[in-house]
């Protein structure tokens, strides 16, 4: 089971001297491929299927996708095919259509020009492995495993006569393994990753013979696990090859994450980004979009450490490629690990292990929706490395190639139409104004100049339901529309719609009505109080109860380890659990009970119900030998401690424990009553033996809303029930005039009571008061 092959992946952390600290991270979060040696089942045989000639077997659920064919392991001879793996495409230049599947015993090559009635053409016999990668550079298919014998470089010259030839298995200088190989196929350079050499980074294949590679140059200041390397086309860097890097372990060593990298001259590499995210485990795979403005990451091991509960793909912004950034998720909604996806057509199709093949519109590239799916493991999509491993979506006739480990080679036909128009948010301001005149904007997209955008609009509800107000075209890909007045201190709820001149419609949020936009109508939000603990501001270590040996908050410029953040959100400091000398992940994380966190008194007495408390908090917990006792507790309290209102409780497993910085946001009226005597405090605890758990607080904040009375109007609200104007506001001003009451005269010549006055009054109540 290529066991020699797992060992080595672990002896590339082992063999270092932080050999503690890798087996507190553990084995799985540094190497997948434990698990799938562990998860392994048995290949599933069968004959060959072909549309129309028989029944599919095996059960599998899809939506929007036709199966055109099917080729179980069993049907690839000459080669060891108890498992599959990575597959992809080659179009020959009489423009036939042939798959590439990887097998466990080497290559399968299949024309499938009619995809419904595929050809087994010919196996190329490699060294056992359960990984395999392939790609195409001209007419040669370039081969790796993790098995040995380096680059199986084949000749695909005269496939069109069912002829594939291993030219020859190249290694040098001690290469021999690689994980996966990646292609620049427009500049017609090839690169090794994962390999057995160069600190597992990315390695430079020089094809200037292409039967015959060579090593030149490379990336290799880190493991890279699988990359996409493209010729720039814009800006600055245009003409420049630039790699995008999944790689670098959870551990403490290399963050994972994304590294950006000109590698035009692969023996003078410059990195360009580096990117972090939240709930990182182990970056496996990443893909352009086709306008190249983002870029989406596989995590292969979120999913199965519980740090996501759905299939969860990154989002990159990468249209300045020296200043990428996060900026987001989109998930399928099964709890399956997300492996390999490709973009094509304004489409993402995404291989996802045991929830199959999931075929994504990516019109809106920052909210890709599901658009289709054919699962290939049936009767499960749990977080478990079987099924579905690639999928090749490039023919020009359409065909999709999905290759699963236990069930073979797919051929499939999207049926779904992808969405003609979309809309997306925006960054919105927070609050609109009570006179109205606020815009509120919206990002919309055609897909076809064809089918042009006709209308767009805001449905706003101040109160009294719906009411469609007619957007804008800003020239930019923005439409906005303008806020109708509003009561302040209310909740106004939105959506905008969309719609092509062939009738085609969209809205954002996508199910609304059911889901809106919110805004809070106010004036101003007032800062009440705000730390971003660059200086001391009376918080307090320690209370009562507290028993941790170590671990105790502390104000400092984090360090960071792979348990503990190394990055502030605001200022230069936060508060963490214990910081960390340079040690590995237990060298000073909460033991032996609890610290407590206390906020200084903070005076909400005239704060109004619609006031915010939000702070930024961080946890891990690596669930040891006692994890239902290692919890985050935050709790408020309205009378200077004596009695606590939980806010919320993190842990002791599940999402947003695995490190991550998350805001929380409340409204602490919804809890109690504000007093001048509020205080809040963050409790950490590690209460049993083995877990690492650390906490970190960072940006707290208080804020309210401040809303303006009209010029005036506090002059008509004269009478119980105050902030409610009517027959009692009126009878007690006339009072006022009929005796002669100063404060009564409202208009010149002040002085004198008289007509002038009266109608000042009423055109001051006819206006309304809140």
């Amino acid at each position: 089971m290529d066991l020699s092959q797992n060992a080595r992946h672990a002896g590339r952390v082992l063999g270092t001297p932080v050999l503690g600290l890798f087996l507190l991270a553990g084995v799985a979060r540094a190497d997948e491929d434990l698990r799938k040696v562990d998860q392994r089942q048995p290949p599933v045989f069968g004959e060959i299927y072909r549309l129309g000639e028989s029944t599919p077997r095996g059960g599998f659920e899809s939506s929007g996708m036709t199966l055109l064919s099917h080729i179980p392991l069993n049907n690839f001879a000459g080669v060891a095919r108890s498992m599959g793996n990575d597959c992809w495409g080659y179009v020959s230049p009489s423009g036939r259509e042939y798959a590439i599947m990887g097998l466990e015993g080497g290559f399968g090559f299949v024309e499938i020009t009619n995809p419904t009635n595929p050809q087994i053409l010919a196996t190329i016999p490699g060294p056992s492995s359960m990984w395999r990668d392939v790609k195409v550079v001209g007419h040669y298919a370039y081969g790796v495993s993790e098995g040995g014998s380096g680059i199986q470089v084949m000749n695909l010259a005269n496939i069109d006569n069912g002829q594939v030839t291993l030219v020859r298995n190249w290694t040098s200088g001690g290469y021999t393994t690689t994980h996966n190989i990646v292609a620049n196929e427009d500049a017609g350079t090839l690169w090794i990753v994962g390999a057995n050499i160069g600190n597992g980074g990315l390695v430079h294949i020089s094809l200037a013979n292409p039967a015959l590679p060579a090593f030149n140059g490379g990336w290799t200041e880190m493991y890279v696990h699988d990359a996409q390397v493209v010729t720039w086309d814009r800006g600055a860097l245009a003409g420049r090859q630039l790699a995008f890097c999944a790689g670098g372990f959870d551990t403490g060593l290399t963050e994972t994450g994304l590294r950006i990298v000109d590698v035009t001259n692969p023996n003078n590499p410059q990195v360009l980004s580096t990117v972090f995210y939240p709930n990182a485990a182990y970056a496996h795979q990443v893909w352009l979009s086709e306008d190249r403005r983002f870029l989406y990451l596989n995590d292969e091991l979120d999913e199965p450490n519980g740090l996501n509960a759905t299939t969860t793909t990154r989002i990159f912004n990468v249209e300045d490629p020296a200043n990428a950034f996060y900026v987001g998720t989109f998930t399928s909604g099964e709890p399956a690990i997300d492996h390999n996806l490709y973009t094509h057509n304004g489409m993402i199709f995404q291989a996802n292990y045991r929830s199959g093949l999931r075929v994504f519109d990516a019109l809106d590239p920052m909210n890709p929706t599901q658009l289709a799916y054919f699962d290939t493991f049936p009767g499960s999509n749990s977080n478990e490395f079987n099924g579905a491993w690639s999928n090749y979506p490039f023919f020009p006739s359409g065909t999709i190639l999905v290759s699963d480990i236990e069930r073979g080679l797919f051929m499939l036909r999207l049926d779904a139409q992808p969405s003609q128009v979309a809309v997306s948010g925006v960054e919105n301001p927070a609050t609109v104004l009570p006179a109205g005149g606020t815009a509120l904007s919206a990002r919309v997209t055609a897909r076809s100049a064809e089918n042009p955008i006709t209308s767009v609009q805001m449905l706003i509800d101040t109160g009294s339901g719906f009411v469609a107000v007619p957007a804008s075209d800003n020239t930019d890909g923005t439409w906005s529309a303008a806020t109708p007045p509003a009561s302040c201190g209310t909740a106004v709820r939105a959506y905008f719609t969309a719609t092509t001149a062939q009738g085609d419609t969209a809205t954002f949020p996508a199910n609304a009505p059911a889901e809106t936009l919110a805004f809070e109508v106010a004036d101003e939000i007032l800062e009440i109080f705000a730390d971003d603990f660059s200086t001391n501001r009376g918080w307090v270590v320690g209370a009562p109860g507290d028993n941790a040996t170590s671990g105790i908050w502390t104000r400092v410029i984090p360090v960071g380890t792979a348990a503990q953040p190394g990055t502030v959100i605001e200022g230069d400091r936060c508060y963490v659990t214990g910081q960390h000398n340079g040690g590995g992940v237990g060298s000073n994380d909460i033991d032996g009970g609890r610290t407590t966190l206390t906020t200084p008194v903070l005076d909400l007495s005239q704060a109004n119900e619609s006031a915010t408390i939000s702070y930024w908090r961080w946890f891990s917990n690596s669930a040891g030998a006692s994890p239902f006792e290692d919890v985050f507790r935050i709790d408020i309290s309205n009378n200077n401690g004596q009695t606590w209102t939980s806010v919320e409780i993190v842990g002791p497993t599940g999402p947003q424990v695995s490190g991550g910085w998350f805001q929380h946001t409340f409204r602490p009226a919804d809890l109690l009553p504000l007093t001048a005597q509020m205080r809040m405090r963050f409790v950490a605890a590690d209460e049993g033996a083995g877990s690492i758990v650390e906490a970190a607080i960072d940006a707290f904040r208080i804020e309210t809303l401040l809303c303006e009375d009209p010029a005036g109007c506090s002059s008509a609200d004269l009478a119980a029930p105050f902030d409610v104007l009517n027959f009692f506001d009126l009878a007690a001003y006339l009072s006022l005039f009929n005796a002669g009451d100063p404060a009564a005269d409202l208009a010149a010549p002040f002085g004198t009571l008289n007509f002038f006055d009266l109608s000042t009054y009423l055109s001051l109540y006819n206006a309304g008061c809140p």
